[in-house]
Protein backbone atom coordinates (compact mmCIF):
# COMPACT_ATOMS: atom_id res chain seq x y z
CA UNK A 1 0.00 0.00 0.00
CA UNK A 2 1.47 3.50 -0.81
CA UNK A 3 1.58 6.22 1.80
CA UNK A 4 0.60 8.62 -0.35
CA UNK A 5 -2.31 7.00 -0.94
CA UNK A 6 -3.53 7.92 2.81
CA UNK A 7 -1.66 10.85 3.46
CA UNK A 8 -4.03 14.04 4.18
CA UNK A 9 -1.50 16.40 1.65
CA UNK A 10 -0.47 13.77 -1.11
CA UNK A 11 1.48 13.92 -3.91
CA UNK A 12 -0.77 14.13 -6.52
CA UNK A 13 0.17 12.59 -9.48
CA UNK A 14 -0.93 14.09 -12.96
CA UNK A 15 -3.55 12.13 -15.17
CA UNK A 16 -0.98 11.29 -17.92
CA UNK A 17 1.76 9.50 -15.62
CA UNK A 18 -0.67 7.47 -13.87
CA UNK A 19 -0.79 4.82 -16.25
CA UNK A 20 3.24 4.40 -16.27
CA UNK A 21 2.95 4.87 -11.76
CA UNK A 22 0.84 1.69 -11.48
CA UNK A 23 3.16 -0.01 -13.76
CA UNK A 24 6.26 1.10 -12.02
CA UNK A 25 4.76 0.33 -8.36
CA UNK A 26 3.28 -2.86 -9.42
CA UNK A 27 4.71 -6.28 -8.08
CA UNK A 28 5.17 -8.69 -10.89
CA UNK A 29 4.84 -12.22 -11.21
CA UNK A 30 8.63 -12.48 -10.79
CA UNK A 31 10.71 -9.69 -10.51
CA UNK A 32 13.36 -10.83 -12.62
CA UNK A 33 16.71 -8.43 -11.72
CA UNK A 34 15.36 -9.68 -8.26
CA UNK A 35 16.13 -12.88 -8.47
CA UNK A 36 19.38 -13.27 -10.71
CA UNK A 37 21.23 -11.16 -8.26
CA UNK A 38 19.86 -13.38 -5.42
CA UNK A 39 21.09 -16.31 -8.11
CA UNK A 40 24.68 -14.15 -8.79
CA UNK A 41 24.62 -14.47 -4.72
CA UNK A 42 24.04 -18.01 -4.21
CA UNK A 43 26.70 -18.56 -6.50
CA UNK A 44 29.00 -16.63 -5.46
CA UNK A 45 28.83 -17.18 -1.67
CA UNK A 46 28.99 -21.05 -2.81
CA UNK A 47 31.94 -20.90 -5.06
CA UNK A 48 34.00 -18.83 -2.54
CA UNK A 49 33.30 -21.19 0.31
CA UNK A 50 34.04 -24.47 -2.11
CA UNK A 51 37.29 -23.18 -3.17
CA UNK A 52 38.27 -21.73 0.61
CA UNK A 53 37.33 -24.82 2.27
CA UNK A 54 39.53 -26.93 -0.54
CA UNK A 55 42.17 -24.76 0.06
CA UNK A 56 42.43 -22.62 -3.63
CA UNK A 57 42.54 -19.34 -2.08
CA UNK A 58 42.82 -18.10 1.46
CA UNK A 59 40.64 -17.89 4.19
CA UNK A 60 41.27 -14.21 4.30
CA UNK A 61 40.37 -13.74 1.08
CA UNK A 62 37.52 -16.14 0.57
CA UNK A 63 36.27 -13.50 4.11
CA UNK A 64 36.63 -10.42 1.50
CA UNK A 65 34.95 -11.87 -1.19
CA UNK A 66 31.77 -13.31 0.64
CA UNK A 67 31.32 -9.97 2.44
CA UNK A 68 30.90 -8.40 -0.89
CA UNK A 69 28.51 -11.70 -2.33
CA UNK A 70 26.41 -11.01 0.91
CA UNK A 71 25.90 -6.94 0.97
CA UNK A 72 23.37 -7.11 -1.58
CA UNK A 73 21.57 -9.62 0.13
CA UNK A 74 19.85 -6.65 1.45
CA UNK A 75 17.95 -5.71 -1.92
CA UNK A 76 16.54 -9.65 -1.67
CA UNK A 77 15.72 -9.48 2.22
CA UNK A 78 13.95 -5.45 1.90
CA UNK A 79 12.13 -6.42 -1.69
CA UNK A 80 11.13 -9.96 -0.06
CA UNK A 81 9.67 -8.29 3.28
CA UNK A 82 8.25 -6.12 1.59
CA UNK A 83 6.62 -8.91 -1.06
CA UNK A 84 7.79 -7.12 -3.53
CA UNK A 85 9.94 -10.36 -5.32
CA UNK A 86 6.92 -11.85 -6.52
CA UNK A 87 2.97 -11.67 -6.92
CA UNK A 88 2.97 -14.95 -5.26
CA UNK A 89 3.33 -14.70 -1.56
CA UNK A 90 4.45 -18.18 -1.04
CA UNK A 91 7.13 -17.75 -3.26
CA UNK A 92 8.16 -14.28 -2.26
CA UNK A 93 8.59 -15.44 1.34
CA UNK A 94 10.34 -18.08 0.57
CA UNK A 95 13.00 -16.26 -1.40
CA UNK A 96 13.15 -13.56 1.32
CA UNK A 97 13.63 -16.18 3.68
CA UNK A 98 16.45 -18.20 1.80
CA UNK A 99 18.25 -14.81 1.71
CA UNK A 100 18.46 -14.81 5.52
CA UNK A 101 19.80 -18.06 5.92
CA UNK A 102 22.68 -16.60 4.28
CA UNK A 103 23.43 -13.90 6.52
CA UNK A 104 21.26 -13.78 9.67
CA UNK A 105 20.14 -17.33 10.32
CA UNK A 106 18.98 -16.63 13.61
CA UNK A 107 16.29 -14.66 12.57
CA UNK A 108 13.15 -15.23 10.71
CA UNK A 109 11.53 -13.41 8.04
CA UNK A 110 8.55 -12.44 10.18
CA UNK A 111 10.53 -11.01 12.63
CA UNK A 112 12.08 -8.87 10.62
CA UNK A 113 9.30 -7.78 8.33
CA UNK A 114 7.15 -6.89 11.92
CA UNK A 115 10.15 -4.75 12.94
CA UNK A 116 10.65 -2.64 9.89
CA UNK A 117 7.22 -2.73 9.37
CA UNK A 118 6.62 -0.40 12.71
CA UNK A 119 9.30 1.34 11.12
CA UNK A 120 7.42 2.24 8.32
CA UNK A 121 4.24 2.16 10.30
CA UNK A 122 5.98 4.81 13.28
CA UNK A 123 8.53 6.68 10.62
CA UNK A 124 11.01 8.63 12.96
CA UNK A 125 8.46 8.53 16.14
CA UNK A 126 9.08 6.84 19.32
CA UNK A 127 7.66 3.92 18.47
CA UNK A 128 9.87 3.70 15.35
CA UNK A 129 12.78 0.64 15.72
CA UNK A 130 14.95 2.26 13.90
CA UNK A 131 15.65 4.61 16.51
CA UNK A 132 18.29 1.87 17.65
CA UNK A 133 20.63 2.73 15.03
CA UNK A 134 21.24 6.01 16.54
CA UNK A 135 23.82 5.75 19.34
CA UNK A 136 25.32 8.65 21.43
CA UNK A 137 28.34 8.24 20.35
CA UNK A 138 30.39 6.56 17.08
CA UNK A 139 31.81 3.46 19.21
CA UNK A 140 27.98 2.60 20.52
CA UNK A 141 26.74 3.49 16.70
CA UNK A 142 29.03 1.25 14.90
CA UNK A 143 27.64 -1.71 16.83
CA UNK A 144 24.13 -0.79 17.04
CA UNK A 145 25.08 -1.03 12.98
CA UNK A 146 26.04 -4.74 13.50
CA UNK A 147 23.35 -5.82 15.84
CA UNK A 148 20.10 -4.44 14.60
CA UNK A 149 18.57 -7.46 14.06
CA UNK A 150 18.37 -8.39 17.51
CA UNK A 151 16.78 -4.66 17.89
CA UNK A 152 14.20 -6.25 16.04
CA UNK A 153 13.72 -9.70 18.37
CA UNK A 154 13.88 -7.05 21.58
CA UNK A 155 11.08 -5.05 20.03
CA UNK A 156 8.99 -8.19 19.21
CA UNK A 157 9.37 -9.42 22.84
CA UNK A 158 8.34 -6.00 23.97
CA UNK A 159 5.32 -5.69 21.83
CA UNK A 160 3.45 -8.12 23.90
CA UNK A 161 0.26 -9.26 21.61
CA UNK A 162 -0.80 -12.02 19.79
CA UNK A 163 0.98 -11.68 16.49
CA UNK A 164 4.23 -10.76 17.96
CA UNK A 165 3.77 -13.72 20.29
CA UNK A 166 2.80 -16.35 17.19
CA UNK A 167 6.21 -15.05 15.47
CA UNK A 168 7.82 -15.31 18.34
CA UNK A 169 7.15 -19.10 18.93
CA UNK A 170 8.66 -20.39 15.52
CA UNK A 171 10.71 -17.79 15.36
CA UNK A 172 12.92 -19.34 18.33
CA UNK A 173 12.97 -23.13 17.15
CA UNK A 174 15.49 -21.39 14.28
CA UNK A 175 17.28 -19.63 16.46
CA UNK A 176 17.95 -22.83 18.49
CA UNK A 177 18.88 -24.75 15.21
CA UNK A 178 21.41 -21.72 13.52
CA UNK A 179 23.06 -21.83 17.10
CA UNK A 180 23.21 -25.73 17.25
CA UNK A 181 24.59 -26.42 14.25
CA UNK A 182 26.99 -23.16 14.67
CA UNK A 183 27.95 -24.98 17.58
CA UNK A 184 28.31 -28.34 16.37
CA UNK A 185 30.08 -27.39 13.53
CA UNK A 186 32.74 -25.63 15.92
CA UNK A 187 32.85 -28.82 18.28
CA UNK A 188 33.64 -30.84 15.26
CA UNK A 189 37.10 -28.83 14.31
CA UNK A 190 35.47 -26.11 11.72
CA UNK A 191 35.88 -22.90 13.72
CA UNK A 192 37.71 -21.30 11.14
CA UNK A 193 35.14 -22.18 8.16
CA UNK A 194 32.39 -20.92 10.59
CA UNK A 195 34.23 -17.63 11.57
CA UNK A 196 36.18 -16.58 8.56
CA UNK A 197 33.21 -17.57 6.36
CA UNK A 198 30.12 -16.56 7.95
CA UNK A 199 30.80 -15.22 11.26
CA UNK A 200 32.93 -12.41 9.90
CA UNK A 201 31.41 -11.55 6.84
CA UNK A 202 27.67 -11.34 7.82
CA UNK A 203 28.38 -8.96 10.77
CA UNK A 204 30.57 -6.72 8.23
CA UNK A 205 27.84 -7.09 5.90
CA UNK A 206 25.29 -6.15 8.91
CA UNK A 207 27.78 -3.06 9.58
CA UNK A 208 27.03 -2.00 6.05
CA UNK A 209 23.41 -2.64 5.80
CA UNK A 210 22.59 -1.07 9.20
CA UNK A 211 25.04 2.22 8.37
CA UNK A 212 23.53 2.39 4.20
CA UNK A 213 20.14 1.75 4.48
CA UNK A 214 19.02 2.17 8.05
CA UNK A 215 20.88 5.41 9.53
CA UNK A 216 21.80 7.10 6.42
CA UNK A 217 18.15 7.80 4.77
CA UNK A 218 17.02 8.98 7.97
CA UNK A 219 19.72 11.38 9.10
CA UNK A 220 19.40 14.53 10.47
CA UNK A 221 21.21 17.24 12.49
CA UNK A 222 20.29 19.97 15.38
CA UNK A 223 21.91 23.26 15.44
CA UNK A 224 24.59 22.48 16.99
CA UNK A 225 25.53 20.21 14.31
CA UNK A 226 25.21 17.05 16.08
CA UNK A 227 24.09 14.00 13.62
CA UNK A 228 20.53 12.25 15.53
CA UNK A 229 17.58 10.58 13.69
CA UNK A 230 15.17 12.87 12.27
CA UNK A 231 11.71 13.65 13.98
CA UNK A 232 8.43 13.12 13.46
CA UNK A 233 7.42 15.95 12.31
CA UNK A 234 9.78 15.50 9.26
CA UNK A 235 7.25 12.93 8.41
CA UNK A 236 3.82 13.65 9.30
CA UNK A 237 0.98 12.61 7.15
CA UNK A 238 1.31 16.38 5.94
CA UNK A 239 5.35 17.08 5.32
CA UNK A 240 5.35 13.14 4.06
CA UNK A 241 8.32 14.05 1.33
CA UNK A 242 10.51 15.36 4.58
CA UNK A 243 10.51 12.26 6.18
CA UNK A 244 13.70 10.64 4.33
CA UNK A 245 16.21 11.74 2.50
CA UNK A 246 17.12 11.62 -1.11
CA UNK A 247 20.42 11.33 -2.71
CA UNK A 248 21.20 12.97 -5.84
CA UNK A 249 23.94 13.14 -7.77
CA UNK A 250 26.38 9.63 -9.12
CA UNK A 251 23.22 8.24 -9.52
CA UNK A 252 24.66 5.24 -11.50
CA UNK A 253 27.11 4.91 -8.72
CA UNK A 254 24.43 5.26 -5.84
CA UNK A 255 21.91 2.84 -7.54
CA UNK A 256 25.08 -0.16 -7.34
CA UNK A 257 26.84 1.29 -3.64
CA UNK A 258 22.99 1.65 -2.31
CA UNK A 259 21.08 -0.64 -4.00
CA UNK A 260 18.69 1.89 -5.16
CA UNK A 261 17.82 3.18 -1.80
CA UNK A 262 19.65 6.15 -2.63
CA UNK A 263 15.98 6.96 -3.40
CA UNK A 264 15.07 6.41 -0.28
CA UNK A 265 12.15 8.27 -0.16
CA UNK A 266 10.35 6.69 -2.71
CA UNK A 267 10.32 3.16 -1.44
CA UNK A 268 8.70 5.06 2.19
CA UNK A 269 6.21 6.71 -0.48
CA UNK A 270 5.36 3.28 -2.46
CA UNK A 271 7.03 0.64 -0.03
CA UNK A 272 6.01 -2.27 -2.34
CA UNK A 273 7.51 -1.22 -5.33
CA UNK A 274 10.29 -3.47 -6.58
CA UNK A 275 13.27 -1.58 -5.26
CA UNK A 276 15.16 -1.37 -8.65
CA UNK A 277 12.15 1.26 -10.12
CA UNK A 278 13.16 3.53 -7.48
CA UNK A 279 15.09 5.97 -9.94
CA UNK A 280 12.25 5.49 -12.78
CA UNK A 281 9.64 6.56 -10.43
CA UNK A 282 12.17 9.73 -9.56
CA UNK A 283 12.60 10.80 -12.98
CA UNK A 284 8.77 10.45 -13.57
CA UNK A 285 7.74 12.25 -10.99
CA UNK A 286 10.69 14.75 -9.88
CA UNK A 287 8.34 17.64 -11.14
CA UNK A 288 5.60 17.17 -8.59
CA UNK A 289 8.27 15.87 -5.92
CA UNK A 290 10.84 19.30 -5.90
CA UNK A 291 7.44 21.23 -5.41
CA UNK A 292 7.44 19.51 -1.92
CA UNK A 293 9.71 19.97 1.07
CA UNK A 294 12.93 17.39 0.82
CA UNK A 295 15.78 16.43 2.59
CA UNK A 296 18.46 16.30 -0.04
CA UNK A 297 22.12 14.54 0.63
CA UNK A 298 24.26 15.73 -2.74
CA UNK A 299 26.94 12.90 -4.04
CA UNK A 300 28.85 11.61 -1.17
CA UNK A 301 27.67 14.28 1.75
CA UNK A 302 26.19 13.16 4.77
CA UNK A 303 24.32 15.69 6.19
CA UNK A 304 20.88 16.54 4.08
CA UNK A 305 20.21 20.15 2.96
CA UNK A 306 16.52 20.60 3.31
CA UNK A 307 14.74 22.52 0.76
CA UNK A 308 11.34 24.02 1.04
CA UNK A 309 8.72 23.39 -1.35
CA UNK A 310 9.95 24.52 -5.05
CA UNK A 311 13.40 25.57 -3.95
CA UNK A 312 15.51 22.31 -5.21
CA UNK A 313 15.87 23.16 -9.04
CA UNK A 314 16.49 20.40 -11.86
CA UNK A 315 20.06 21.51 -12.08
CA UNK A 316 20.79 21.48 -8.42
CA UNK A 317 19.41 17.95 -8.25
CA UNK A 318 22.13 16.10 -10.33
CA UNK A 319 24.86 17.99 -8.95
Amino acid sequence: MSINVTATNPVIIPEEKRARMEALTRVPLFAWPTLGLFFVIIVGVSATDYVAIQGHIPYTIAMLLNIIWMYPIFHVLHDGTHGAISSNKKLNNFIGQTALLFVWPEVTLKIFRLGHMQHHRYTNAAEDPDHYMFGSNWPSTILRWMTFEFNYVVYTLKLKNKTSQKILSTAIPVAVLAATVAGALCFLGYWKEVLMLWLIPSRITMFLVGFAFLWLPHLSENKDGKLLHMTVADSSLDNLTAGSTVRLGYNGLMSILLQWHHLHLIHHMWPTTPSYNHERIWALLEPELTQRDLHVQHGFTLRPTFYPGGTLKSPAAHV
